[in-house]
């Protein structure tokens, strides 16, 4: 009768868990020596950095956690190569979260 033919609703991802879901997906592939590196906008220059960088830790398993989270300030357009780091991460989606937090763009 009434409603049987609903079909159940399909919940769309937002933008943001796409954004989240390709980052996690670009730091799982981290291959030793490789970083990623996401300008942030120009509201956080002043304040802890212009680039979030991802690296994995070259001394895990041993000691540490997979991933660093470092940040580093601007010079010309680039990173200044003063890195900070953040934190140590074993998830992905950590990292995933402050870029999208903070509306990083992907830097080459």
């Amino acid at each position: 009768m009434f409603g049987r033919n609903k079909k159940p609703k399909v919940k769309e991802p937002s933008p943001r868990e796409i954004l989240m879901n390709r980052i996690v997906g670009e730091v799982e592939q981290l291959a030793p020596g490789q970083s990623l590196i996401y300008k942030l906008p120009e509201f956080y220059w002043s304040g802890f950095a212009a680039f979030l960088i991802v690296e994995l830790n070259p001394s895990h398993p041993e000691r540490g956690r997979k991933y660093i989270m470092s940040t580093d300030k601007i010079a010309d357009g680039k990173p200044a190569g003063e890195k900070i780091r953040v934190r140590d991460t074993n998830k992905p989606r950590d990292y995933a979260d402050w870029v999208a937090q903070r509306n990083g763009e992907r830097f080459s």
